[in-house]
């Protein structure tokens, strides 16, 4: 009997495990890259190893408040496919300024002035189109927006604790990872 309360406890972890990491790879391949630009947040992806190997395009950039109601924030993508005078924001000397619109995007929900101190989310979807058909890529990064001791508007990092109780990171602080994030995150 002993046996059977272990190998079924045993099987159970296995059933469950799997869950987390399908989780955490659905909702982002990787990390969207934030930086500022006249003072303001500036998206872009970075060029990993899977966008140097496929043609991917940027076609969609949300910036939304994160947490249970979500909102505010900004929404655009790419106006027509054929990407006439696109600036791809593969990098930050290309990214997409936040409020600003580049030729050939559109605009889905316009923009709503980012607060001090809140909670933020950014995903950018890339997609490639091949003989294979088509790939999809997604980039998340959590940021808020404060001012440092000099009183300027400073980028920091997002942290929900693993338990989505969302808070800004202090400047030069850095997030803590939760247990399931260092066994299977990026």
């Amino acid at each position: 009997m002993p046996h059977l309360c272990r190998n079924s406890l045993i099987l159970l972890l296995i059933l469950i495990a799997p869950l987390p990491v399908h989780a955490i790879s659905s909702i982002r391949d990787a990390d969207a890259v934030i930086t500022m630009r006249n003072g303001k947040p500036c998206f872009s992806y970075p060029q990993d190893e899977e966008i140097r190997k496929r043609p991917y395009s940027f076609s969609y950039l949300d910036v939304s408040k994160n947490g249970p109601v979500g909102g505010g924030g900004w929404v655009i993508q790419i106006a027509s496919p054929d990407r006439k005078g696109l600036l791809e924001p593969d990098s930050p000397k290309t990214c997409v300024e936040y409020g600003i619109l580049n030729p050939g995007m559109e605009v889905w929900q316009e923009p709503e002035p980012l607060l001090f101190d809140t909670h933020y989310r950014v995903l950018i979807r890339v997609t490639a189109r091949d003989r294979d058909g088509i790939s999809e890529r997604r980039y998340l990064s959590n940021f808020c927006l404060t001012r440092d001791e000099k009183g300027e508007t400073v980028l920091v990092a997002a942290s929900g604790g693993g338990k989505g109780e969302w808070r800004c990171l202090k400047p030069g602080e850095k997030p803590k990872r939760s247990f399931w994030e260092r066994l299977f995150g990026k």
